[in-house]
């Protein structure tokens, strides 16, 4: 599998997404050329068989070398306040060399945020749209895989991510990967914006039961007002902006259609994975060492 005989491009294939995008097109034996940030990463990917580019998003070379010969594209940039200039020069090149399908990764969008990850999920959703190159907007939940930034409190027995009373249909990035695949090889996608959830709605503590079980030990979490979470997070050293965005997060209240995985499965004509079986799959990640 080569770079050479590439069609569809995934813009990070190094990220949550991105990766399990690469490996289960590898599966069905699908080319696919892999967009990283860096030659390092780049290279340790044609090890494995895959073809990778290094994708600057702000490199006019870089971005015309890694669309060349590309019908299909798995977009993906950073939730930043850059991500428009980011997604403007893909977009410009991808119509330029005549992409004829683009998949986006979105996320949730609370309509009421007017900073932060839904504005700019609005604002890129908006941009596809108008691209005039067929397009299908996936707008993922809360990634179980997020979860390891607290594995750290999670092996100490206490974790938090702002207010317990705030339910979420986590979904597993591998799940999300398969929709992705689906969007970018199946006919039936085009000009669909797919809300995708996983199967449970989960309060903090039904998450804290799902590690506790898996576990074998008691994993607890600590109820937090948003307002505190907010507090801690400025205390790592975030920028503004990156804070101001996590805090809309916290702070929005459930949003419509988190409740329920049809969609996805009817997409992939199964059911999402559980959080219970994203921690047995990860267990290593989670314990403690002895």
């Amino acid at each position: 599998m080569t770079k050479e005989n590439s069609k569809i491009l995934i813009s990070a294939a190094g990220g949550k997404v991105g990766q399990h995008v690469l490996a289960q097109l590898a599966a069905k034996n699908i080319p696919a050329r892999a967009g990283v940030h860096s030659e390092d990463k780049a290279s340790a990917l044609r090890k494995t068989g895959a073809g990778a580019v290094v994708l600057d998003f702000e490199n006019p070379a870089s971005i015309s070398a890694a669309f060349k010969g590309i019908e299909k594209l798995f977009l993906v940039t950073p939730g930043s306040p850059e991500q428009r200039r980011f997604e403007e020069n893909l977009l410009a090149e991808a119509k330029k060399v005549g992409v004829k399908r683009i998949v986006k990764l979105s996320g949730k969008i609370d309509e009421a945020d007017t900073v932060g990850f839904s504005v700019w999920n609005r604002e890129a959703e908006k941009r596809i749209k108008e691209s005039g190159i067929p397009y299908t907007i996936l707008r993922g939940n809360f990634f179980m895989q997020n979860l390891f930034g607290s594995a750290a409190q999670i092996k100490q027995g206490v974790f938090t991510a702002g207010p317990a009373a705030k339910r979420i249909a986590l979904i597993d990035t591998r799940d999300m990967a398969a929709t992705v695949v689906a969007a970018l090889t199946e006919e039936g996608h085009a000009g669909k914006v797919y809300d995708l959830n996983g199967p449970e709605l989960l309060d903090g503590y039904a998450q804290a039961a799902a590690f506790s079980k898996v576990l074998g030990r008691t994993v607890k979490y600590l109820d937090v007002s948003a307002e505190a979470f907010i507090g801690q997070l400025k205390t790592f050293g975030l920028p503004p902006w990156l804070v101001d965005a996590f805090g809309a997060a916290v702070s929005s209240p459930e949003i419509p259609g988190d409740q329920s995985s049809a969609t996805i499965e009817h997409i992939l004509h199964r059911k999402p994975g559980t959080l219970e079986q994203f921690v047995k799959d990860h267990r290593a990640a989670f314990e403690v060492s002895l």
